[in-house]
């Protein structure tokens, strides 16, 4: 009985053909038929005879002699694909171009797996870790043989292995045996995970917080397995806390003692205690802008920080400054102290607002929960009538969102819902309770389309509406709500025709975009909504085209838009990004 041991090596049936007689300095073409066009590409690379396709000076002799050579060509590389008896027939021959090579293919029978024996050894058989790929059907007796399966299934024994702990996995066998007459294949693979690692200790560098504090960013514990997962995600903790520019975590497999216990190192490089940024910009909304920021990185050894900023435009004026402490697990909970005073100026409203907000932040996955108390003063004119208002508020935040990419998304959504309220008989001048729900997709439509969609609705349970701040009143209108009309510029109106704002809020987004160019995309876009105190108010609605440059740090935006209840056109310009 013939036994084939040798290499394996990708192919499936074709035909091929070839023309002559040739001429010199002529170019040729080589065609693969009887398979499907991914395996047909692939199979055309491995030919000798296509390097010659697009050469000219290549001679009569040359063309003859690979095209003899490519039968055989084609059979080892079909050997990949386990089809070991493929049948294959060949023709040369003249073309306009010069030549032509055409090899048809009949695959044959695929060979079937007969018998196959994996067997696990090591501490790792103790366990449940490896039980599903150690049973996985791209090995089981009667499937077809996949080498490029097996060779992945051998791949993901030894990365799950060296996840969970098993510092010494390896294979003690893998072979495949094919019986090329009976179509058959014979596999074994013994895998040995050795023994499983565990942490002993963990050590840390220099660093300008207290250790206590890095301990609390810590993923494994003494006696834990070393798994590789999660150190990453101990070391991208401490990067993301912004304390340091440099993390590098890593098990010291040379100090592992007899019983098989290692201690992990965390070497750190401290990054500027204090950062400074300035900003120029501009936006149909605001106007020019200006902005600068100082973010005290670490304030104490304790690892509080502080981050202030401020923005002037033509139309708002911002300054806040948050003073943050990592909470018991700072990976995904802190706690804040935000400070802020806004001021905002448009053709209907002047008003001013001072606030102070104890906020709580955590995370939880691809969710985020802010829970926070803030007490505002707030002083706004509308027309002549100028008011002040005392509130304080709790309020509460759920958001989660996904996106394959947060500058560049092409498939993504995020959700978010807000509640916040109240009391006048608590501090406040009045009492309110106040509901908003905002949401955005991106879906990719083929390889060149995208649709974005956006909603945001909102509603406001309050007696004396006079009395609500213009700050928690709801407006719409501008660059990132209905395009087509000004800043602000829809809601409900005095008898002067001064938006004052309103109890409701409806906003609806529907685009299209399509890359034109690499970093180019054109769109078109219909957007509708309204702030209103009856339910029954009508939506304004514009429709538009844009262009959008995909910048380093989002899409940049330039939208024309058309109301279609109201005249006039209108530019919009954004950045920012999608989601």
């Amino acid at each position: 009985m013939a036994k084939y041991t040798g290499p394996i090596l990708p192919v499936g049936s074709l035909t091929l053909l070839l023309a002559l007689p040739l001429l010199a300095q002529a170019a040729g073409e080589v065609r693969i038929t009887g398979v499907d066009d991914d395996l047909a590409k692939a199979l055309k690379s491995a030919l000798s005879i296509t390097a010659l396709a697009d050469d000219e000076t290549a001679s009569r002799a040359r063309v003859r002699y690979l095209h003899r050579e490519a039968s055989s060509q084609l059979q080892t590389a079909l050997q990949a694909y386990s089809y070991f008896n493929p049948e294959i027939s060949s023709d040369l021959e003249r073309a306009e171009t010069g030549w032509a090579a055409t090899y048809e293919v009949d695959l044959g029978p695929p060979t079937l797996i007969a018998e196959a024996r994996l067997e696990l050894n090591g501490e790792g058989r103790q366990t449940e870790l490896f039980d599903e790929l150690m049973t996985s059907p791209v090995v089981a007796k009667g499937k077809p043989l996949d080498q490029q399966a097996y060779e992945n299934l051998k791949a993901d024994l030894l990365e799950l292995a060296a996840e969970e702990g098993f510092h010494e996995a390896r294979f003690i066998l893998s072979r495949i045996e094919v019986y090329p007459e009976r179509n058959e294949a014979r596999i074994e693979l013994e895998f040995d995970t050795g023994p499983r690692y565990s942490v002993s200790q963990v050590n840390y560098g220099e660093s300008p917080v207290r250790e206590s504090l890095l301990k609390r960013y810590q993923t494994v514990e003494e006696g834990d397995p070393v798994r590789s997962d999660e150190l990453i995600l101990m070391q991208r903790g401490l990067i993301n806390s912004d304390y340091f520019e440099l993390v590098d975590v890593q098990p010291r497999w040379d100090l592992a003692d007899e019983q098989y216990r290692v201690p992990v190192q965390v070497d750190m490089r401290e990054n500027k205690r204090t950062a400074y940024r300035f900003g120029v910009g501009y936006g149909t909304d605001t106007g020019a802008r200006l902005s600068a920021r100082q973010n005290r990185r670490w304030v104490n050894d304790r690892g509080h920080s502080m981050d202030t900023k401020l923005e002037l435009s033509e139309v708002t004026n911002t300054l806040t400054s948050e003073y943050s402490i990592p909470g018991v697990k700072p990976l995904t909970d802190s706690y804040a102290v935000l400070g802020s005073y806004e001021q905002e100026t448009t053709d209907t409203i002047d008003t001013e607002k001072w606030s102070l907000a104890l906020l709580d932040k955590r995370i939880r996955g691809n969710q985020s929960w802010n829970y926070g108390l803030a007490l505002e003063q707030e002083k706004f004119t509308f027309g002549d009538e100028e008011q002040s208002t005392l509130l304080l508020v709790p309020e509460v935040r759920w958001e989660i969102s996904k996106a394959d990419d947060r500058l560049n998304t092409r498939q993504g959504y995020r959700l978010g819902i807000e509640l916040s309220g109240a009391e006048e008989d608590v501090v406040s001048d009045l009492s309110f309770l106040q509901a908003k729900l905002d949401a955005k997709v991106v879906q990719a439509l083929g390889d060149k389309w995208r649709f974005l969609g956006r909603v945001e609705v909102g509603a406001t349970a309050v007696e004396n509406f006079e009395l609500m701040p213009a700050s928690r009143r709801f407006f719409a209108g501008g660059d990132n709500s209905v395009r087509g009309y000004g800043y602000k510029e829809l809601g409900p109106a005095d008898n002067d025709g001064d938006v004052r704002g309103g109890r409701y809020l409806q906003v609806y987004s529907a685009e299209f975009d399509y890359a034109v160019a690499e970093q180019w995309r054109a769109a078109v876009f219909w957007d509708s909504g309204n702030a209103f105190d009856s339910l029954d108010t009508p939506l304004k609605n514009a429709v538009g085209v844009g262009a959008r440059w995909q910048s380093p740090i989002g899409p940049v935006r330039l939208d024309l838009a058309k109301p279609l209840d109201d005249d006039g056109i209108r530019l919009h310009f954004s950045l920012g990004p999608d989601l």
